[in-house]
């Protein structure tokens, strides 16, 4: 009986870590490559942990170059990617074939700009609208002396673009 309780006991303890040690499914782009949450026609982010929903534009520029943004005033977050293919894009701070760059105005007197993260581009339809997702490091940056100040950042996280229209 003895023998029994143990291994009924050891069966329970081995059920709970392995349950425990599950990760919630966290996907933000189901199948079929439109990110959860963000309204077609969006682009979507938190920055700096605060929730972000705007109208997006873009434009097309020949197949070496894409461009998401979206614009409030003074403020505008946008998005290049210099490709237009459906892929994944390591996102610096460079203009560079199959790169992305990601940048930030909070006012008409600062920028931000990538140093690191991540661009994947799930879709580019034949009508030129654009689907993806995206994170990154931003660092204040000083385009007069093409530097970074990285004392002063901010981060981009679950960050998506749903069906952006691309000008050409």
């Amino acid at each position: 009986m003895r023998h029994l309780c143990v291994k009924i006991f050891s069966a329970i303890l081995f059920c709970s870590i392995a349950l425990m040690s599950c990760e919630k499914d966290t996907t933000t782009t189901p199948p079929g490559g439109t990110p959860a949450g963000c309204p077609d026609g969006n682009v979507c982010l938190k920055l700096n942990g605060t929730d972000i929903s705007k109208q997006g534009g873009g434009y097309y520029f020949a197949d070496t170059f894409t461009f998401v943004k979206y614009e409030e005033g003074a403020v505008q977050l946008s998005i290049d990617v210099f490709g237009s293919t459906a892929q994944s894009y390591t996102v610096g701070d460079l203009r560079q074939a199959g790169k992305g760059r990601i940048y930030y105005f909070p006012d008409n007197n600062n920028m931000y700009m990538s140093h690191s993260g991540s661009l994947t581009v799930t879709e580019l339809t034949a009508d030129k609208k654009m689907t993806g997702t995206f994170s990154a490091k931003l660092y204040k940056y000083d385009s007069n002396n093409n530097t970074f100040n990285f004392a002063d950042s901010m981060e981009i996280t679950n960050g998506s673009f749903t069906k952006i229209q691309l000008s050409q």
